[in-house]
């Protein structure tokens, strides 16, 4: 290890680690490190993070090989700073923004309208970088953990703006309704970007209408029975499954009419 730099290993919220690289106390060496890791955060961005590679990385910032691996081991640590740099910037913006948007909601549609959509515009607005972890999270516990964490802290972002509307969230737990909710946008949301506008659970549904239609069923959903019977939709509270429809009814077998003599 080289003088004036540590071993640094960044703990998650399930005791996981953060693949350890040397962070740098010297001011040029910081520098470099930042290049890098912006250098590979702009190319996940700008091309995707299929092709992204250490030599294209540490070209790109006139920096050789040897260079990267002073601060890395390989090629999965700098993903582990890539994306801890990524939410480092992005959350507080969808923090602050959910709570500026929500301050002019009068009610509990407007607030979901408000709330959802800035978890949409920005998430989706980073696609390439957001559907990058979503896809290796799922064989890399790191990352997972990591997106876990994300996910609740804008799971509590969201219930601190829309319990302000308790008495509008037609269910007896207004916080386990609104962690469903988050739960339904989270699902609808990866499949989009993971698997694109091409995949078969959403039969070429245009992207636009998709999210509006996402952010009506939340509404309807976190309203209730109540909100679901007005559109004909009513779901019964004890099973939360559509209430079955009644079998039709066997028409009775018609007896002949006796024939006049």
């Amino acid at each position: 290890m080289e003088q004036g730099e540590s071993t640094e290993r960044t703990q998650t919220p399930e005791s996981l680690e953060l693949t350890p690289y040397k962070a740098p106390r010297q001011k040029r060496s910081r520098k470099s490190l930042e290049r890098m890791l912006e250098a590979a955060l702009q190319h996940i961005r700008s091309q995707g993070v299929e092709s992204l590679t250490i030599s294209g990385v540490v070209a790109s910032v006139g920096l050789s090989v040897g260079a990267f691996y002073a601060r890395f081991p390989d090629k999965t640590a700098l993903l582990h700073a890539v994306q801890e740099r990524f939410h480092a910037q992005l959350e507080p913006l969808i923090r602050a923004e959910m709570r500026r948007e929500a301050e002019s909601c009068t009610d509990l549609a407007a607030a979901v309208r408000a709330a959802f959509g800035v978890l949409i515009r920005r998430v989706t607005g980073e696609r390439e970088l957001s559907r990058a972890f979503m896809s290796l999270s799922v064989f890399d516990p790191v990352m997972r953990a990591k997106g876990e964490a994300v996910n609740r802290e804008r799971r509590d972002a969201l219930a601190e703006i829309l319990l302000r509307y308790r008495d509008e969230i037609g269910h007896p737990d207004p916080r386990l309704a609104i962690d469903v909710a988050y739960g339904i946008y989270a699902a609808v949301v990866r499949g989009r970007l993971v698997f694109g506008s091409d995949h078969e659970l959403y039969y070429g549904i245009a992207t636009t209408q998709l999210y509006d239609e996402l952010i009506r069923a939340l509404t309807l959903y976190l309203k209730g029975e109540e909100a679901a019977r007005t559109v004909g939709q009513f779901v019964p509270a004890e099973t939360g499954l559509p209430a079955p429809e009644p079998a039709p009814e066997t028409p009775a077998p018609e007896t002949e009419r006796p024939r006049p003599r």
